[in-house]
């Protein structure tokens, strides 16, 4: 059996971006659009409004995207051993996700593959605000399929959302047949399906990312996370920074900001690894925090994962942090 360091499992998106002049004005037909927010759209609806933004707006950027996709790409960029439980599909989408993952070393054995990849349409405007609209793909359908075998990995799980129905079911079985506890980040998505649904994820989550925004959504406090069982909270903040919770002490580091800030997407992902990164190195929580929100100021300096830390940028910052 191959050992990993870290296991991410999650959606596997192709994100596109686009520049609009100001998302407070910006209409597309019924579409609900407002800064900060995600939304999940039907195939048809999302290959529309793409087709819209291609002859009306500014076309950015694209490449691979998911919260656990994300982070398990930094810390793969990183130089840490992982793999990937999720499905692409048999399209030029899916073949660009898999190229980007396997160019940093992610063992990719356990993505299947189905009909459609999971896209994602990331709007951006000149006030750095940012819209996401996710359409999940037929082929995380494939996910019912899945054998056993990565049960005994031994590594970290690290859990973010699904969009589609067949994804959330697969992960909720996976969930319950894990020994071991795992890190979670709802996100937007599974926070608007309430705690009934997350209930089950927060019973198994030893380290629990979370935004202001979602925890106000769940309308849990966090002495009743802890009372759940989560060991450590780790609370994004934004342009505030973040902070650190464990049932004893709070940490709180403000943000880091870097020469110029392109695009906010994936920054709490990019968080993510570096607070994963900082717990496998065995760093204190307060030097775990500080490479989380390090990681996390520098990917704003450009579009998408070209903004993540490089391996000679995060082994400088640990080594600082010594």
């Amino acid at each position: 059996m191959e050992i990993f360091d870290f296991v991410g499992c999650g959606a596997l998106n192709w994100d596109i971006f686009f520049e609009v002049e100001d998302l407070s004005i910006f209409k597309f037909e019924d579409l609900e659009i407002f800064p900060g927010r995600e939304i999940v759209l039907k195939r048809e609806k999302i290959l529309k409004f793409l087709k819209f933004l291609e002859k009306k707006e500014k076309f950015l950027f694209e490449c691979g995207g998911g919260s656990s996709a994300n982070t398990i790409y930094a810390l793969s960029l990183w130089g840490f051993k992982n793999t990937f439980l999720g499905a692409v599909g048999e399209d030029e989408y899916g073949k660009k996700i898999l190229e980007e993952f396997e160019n940093v070393g992610v063992n990719t054995q356990f993505i299947l593959k189905g009909k459609n990849s999971s896209l994602a349409i990331i709007l951006l405007d000149k006030k750095k605000d940012r819209f996401i609209a996710v359409s999940p793909g037929d082929s995380e359908e494939t996910l019912s399929s899945f054998k056993n075998i990565f049960l005994n990995f031994g590594a970290c799980f690290h859990f973010s959302s699904f969009a589609s129905k067949s994804g959330q079911e697969f992960q909720k079985n996976l969930l319950s047949k894990i020994n071991k506890k795992i890190s979670f980040d709802p996100g937007e998505i599974y926070t608007q399906l309430g705690k009934m649904f997350l209930n089950p994820f927060f019973k198994k989550t030893e380290i629990l990312f979370i935004t202001e925004y979602e925890l106000k959504e769940i309308d849990l406090t966090l002495d009743e996370l802890f009372n759940l069982g989560i060991k450590k909270i780790f609370l994004k903040k934004g342009k505030a920074g973040a902070e650190c919770y464990t049932q004893k002490k709070k940490i709180s580091f403000s943000a880091f900001k870097p020469e110029k800030i392109i695009d906010n997407t994936g920054a709490g992902d990019y968080f993510n690894a570096g607070v994963l990164a900082g717990l496998k190195l065995g760093l204190s929580e307060e030097n775990t925090l500080k490479l989380g929100i390090y990681s996390a100021g520098m990917s704003l300096r450009d579009f998408g994962r070209k903004g993540c830390l490089t391996k000679w940028e995060f082994q400088n910052c640990v080594n600082l942090l010594k």
